[in-house]
Formats: C-alpha cells, structure tokens, sequence
C-alpha cells in the first residue's frame, strides 16, 4: 500500500510504502448508480444538470453519513482506505491498474481528457483484473477513513482503519474532472463529510465469509 519511493512524484501522504494483511471481502462491481441509491433512500440527491446525469450514472452530491447508511441498509458498508487500494491495484504495483504509463488510462477511466466535463453512466470502461469498473475516475469515492497524511508511517499491519478521529475524510479514485496525476491507484484525497460535491460519489464492500 501507498507510493513506492522510486516513483517520481510520489506525493508526501502517500508514503512510506508498506505491507498490509486484509481480511476477505467483497466489492460492488461499480460505484453506486443514481437508480440504485433511489431504490433504497426513496430521492435522488444527485445535482448533475439533467442532461448530465441519468439512472445508470453514479449517484453524487452525496454525503458521507448518507453513502454509509445506504451501504449499511443493503447489508455492507463503506470499504477502508486499504480495502479500496487493494481493489483498485488488483495485483499491479504500477500507477493505473492497467499499467504504468498514461496511454492505458483512457481505456479505463473518465477522467479530465476524455469525459466532456461530466460523469459518465458506470461500466462503460474496462473493468481492472478484479473485474471492478470505475476504480479510477467517473466520481471520487467516499472511505471509511478519517484522513492523516502522516498515517501510513503508523498504519496497522492487518485490516487498517486509518485514524480514529479527524476532519476529513478520505476520497480515493479521481473523477470526471481529474487530471491523469489524480487518478493514480495510490492518490489519496479529501473531503469534508459535512459536505456534498458533485464529483464524489461511493460504491460499498461486504465482509466475505467462506
């Protein structure tokens, strides 16, 4: 987990790199969508113009005690910060989970040069070698996570749950508006969980049991 020192432009919250052991789990294949956060809260938040938004684009203006609670009413809950890296790497160690140079991302990811300013309906780029669509890019994704930027050089070395109070909460992925440095697998962002953006959106994870 986090930026290894020998890639250039490793940001200061993203280090040290280090060794984590997870638990099994399981993920949703996308974020969240505007129909399926309707179904179970009975209203769409989302604040995408209307010609920009739609049933199958992920649901946004969200905030982050509404993300947990849908994620808690389907029997899940929000992923940690290191559940979600560990999806989104899916066994690569590079930049993007479809490798390490820039030219990959467009065919996996909406992001600042290829999404028109907007979220796109989910599934719609390749899924990463997990099969999880939408990993980078679309909507930032909300986490269970407090945020610290020195946490990593403390972090647990089994099922980290980041701190345990803060301010911010940590986003992972980039989005539609995001430029390619954003959407690196192990970018971590923020957000405060009193708020809603446009841009931030969620998807949920399960404990897996065998």
């Amino acid at each position: 987990m986090g930026c290894p020192e020998l890639n250039a432009g490793c940001p200061a919250n993203a280090t040290p790199a280090h060794v984590v052991t997870l638990g099994s789990f399981e993920m949703l294949e996308t974020e969240v969508t505007e129909a399926q956060y309707e179904s179970v809260a009975s209203r769409n938040p989302s604040c995408s113009e209307p010609d920009k938004s739609g049933p199958d684009c992920p649901v946004e203006c969200i905030g982050w005690e509404w993300a947990r609670d849908f994620c808690q009413a389907i029997g899940g809950r929000l992923p940690t910060e290191a559940e979600w890296e560990y999806a989104a790497r899916a066994g690569t160690n590079k930049r993007y989970h479809c490798g390490p140079d820039l030219a990959c991302l467009d065919g996996v990811a909406w992001y600042a040069d290829n999404s028109g300013g907007t979220k796109q309906c989910v599934g719609t780029k390749n899924a990463n070698q997990l099969g999880l669509h939408d990993m980078l890019g679309n909507v930032w994704e909300w986490t269970a996570d407090w945020y610290d930027g020195d946490y990593y050089a403390a972090s647990a070395e089994t099922d980290p749950e980041g701190p345990p109070d803060g301010e911010w909460r940590v986003v992972r992925g980039g989005s539609f508006n995001s430029l390619d440095g954003a959407t690196w697998v192990y970018l971590r962002g923020i957000a405060d969980p009193e708020e809603v953006y446009s841009f931030v959106g969620f998807r949920c994870v399960r404990d897996a049991f065998p």
